[in-house]
């Protein structure tokens, strides 16, 4: 099944080109949308299975590839009514619609690698498609942001592979020629500790650019503020989980040896560090997508944290990467809307509830839900990392988390509220043509997360503590 996955999206993708009508591209992107959601289903029904030596079906795989396919359609809608209202040239919806497509299969490879020189590929892959989708609009702005993109996932990347370099020698010191998960796990306790420390700090470092945390962020935020308003909502979820689980699988392997006690201080200064980064940012932000892309930071923390407090705490870092996922790509397709009807993003917009009352409730409830209020699912994973943290007397952590989490929900409160119910300053030109389609959508991932917020989901946590 791999092989036809592979086959259609190169089909898919190459046929874009030979293609004139704009119809036909976004129905050919619909199509490979609909193969990757069969293609979910069928890695769940076939849990476990290895296929062409390299691809393992293992419950992380399955969740993050179901959470890819469901976003990636709804980002794919989105696009389709941006283009039309920027009036983009056919070309460049060609390029954008075919380097989607491989966006996608990138993503999947980093999903489903059960080795870590492939697993390294498929995330510069990444890079080099996610590039190209940053520099959708061809402004000055944009082409700096797409450089210092390249150039910086370019050097983190870099780092990444020198700490696979670095286990590969852990590797042949014991004997073996290989880098795969499962080979390496049932030896790790053979290997020498000083090379995995390293490997381990080269690792976090180079893939920290991916998932926008300590030290390589900065990068990441700036690509989300000047892409297009669907690619920075894939890119604060499906692409955060992938450098999320080039992160966990190192951790995954090695947790059984004696590095795990120093590999849970590494992680929890990352975490803590980007939480108390992501709060002084955000006291300094002047519009909102960079305001929800400094919040995609502090998740990413809190969800760094979460991995080092045992079973439990693994258990709240995936629920809150599912939940992440779902609220923060709708937030950034609502701030999409924003744009549309004010030509700009800027925090000084006001009465926005009044120009579109039904987006600006999905604005506000997106945004509570984000915050962690409840029903939101993302209460319970906070829940679930803050009541370890209490169980395991880490005050100081809890003070700190605290702190930074007070800041930012205020900030974001108070630009949220100013947004929607502050008084109009400047005269409405609406145009809600399109936005029925969008908030159905929209709509659609707020119940989501509500709904995982209230009734537990056994297929969800089936998967999640198979991988635990």
């Amino acid at each position: 099944m791999l092989y036809v996955y592979f086959l259609i999206a190169v089909l898919f993708s190459g046929s874009i080109f030979l293609l004139k009508n704009k119809k036909w591209m976004h129905f050919l992107v619909y199509g490979f949308n609909l193969m990757q959601l069969i293609f979910a289903i069928y890695l769940y029904r076939h849990l476990g299975t290895f296929e062409i030596a390299y691809f393992k079906y293992d419950s992380i795989s399955v969740l993050f590839a179901f959470i890819l396919a469901i976003l990636s359609f709804v980002a794919a809608v989105h696009y389709q009514i941006y283009e039309y209202n920027q009036q983009q040239s056919i070309r460049t919806v060609q390029i954008h619609n075919a380097v989607y497509i491989g966006f996608n299969v990138a993503l999947m490879g980093v999903y489903l690698s059960s080795q870590y020189g492939l697993l390294w590929a498929f995330v510069e892959a990444t890079t080099l498609t996610g590039a190209t989708l940053i520099y959708h609009d061809r402004k000055k702005i944009v082409l700096e942001a797409v450089w210092k993109y390249v150039f910086a996932c370019s050097v983190s990347i870099t780092l990444a592979f020198v700490g696979i370099l670095l286990l590969s020698v852990a590797v042949q010191k014991v004997g073996l020629s290989d880098l795969s998960f499962d080979l390496l796990k049932s030896n790790a306790l053979q290997m020498d500790p000083i090379w995995l420390k390293s490997a381990f700090l080269f690792i976090l470092v180079g893939f920290s650019v991916k998932m926008g945390i300590i030290p390589m962020f900065n990068v990441d935020i700036d690509a989300k503020d000047v892409a297009p308003f669907p690619i920075s909502a894939l890119f604060s979820s499906v692409l955060l989980n992938a450098g999320f689980l080039a992160v966990y699988r190192f951790y995954q392997m090695f947790q059984i040896t004696s590095i795990k006690p120093w590999m849970n201080h590494v992680l929890l200064i990352a975490g803590v560090l980007t939480l108390l980064f992501a709060a002084a940012y955000l006291l300094k932000v002047k519009n909102y997508k960079r305001m929800y892309a400094y919040s995609s930071m502090e998740h990413a923390g809190l969800v760094i944290i979460a991995l080092t407090l045992g079973k439990v705490g693994i258990l709240a870092a995936f629920l809150h990467l599912t939940f992440h996922a779902i609220v923060k790509s709708g937030l950034f397709f609502q701030v999409g809307q924003i744009m549309r009807l004010n030509n700009r993003v800027k925090i000084n917009i006001t009465g926005y509830f009044y120009q579109n009352p039904f987006g600006g409730l999905l604005l506000l409830f997106g945004s509570l839900a984000i915050l962690g209020l409840p029903p939101s699912g993302l209460f319970i994973s906070e829940l679930l990392i803050f009541k370890e943290l209490l169980l395991q007397q880490n005050w100081i952590l809890v003070v700190l988390i605290l702190i930074a989490l007070t800041v930012i929900f205020y900030i974001l409160l108070k630009d949220v509220f100013k947004l929607l119910f502050y008084p109009a300053t400047q005269k409405f030109e609406t145009d809600l043509k399109g936005t029925v389609v969008e908030n159905s959508l929209q709509l659609m991932l707020v119940v989501l997360s509500i709904y995982f917020g209230i009734f537990q989901n056994h297929y969800l946590f089936d998967l999640i503590q198979a991988s635990i």
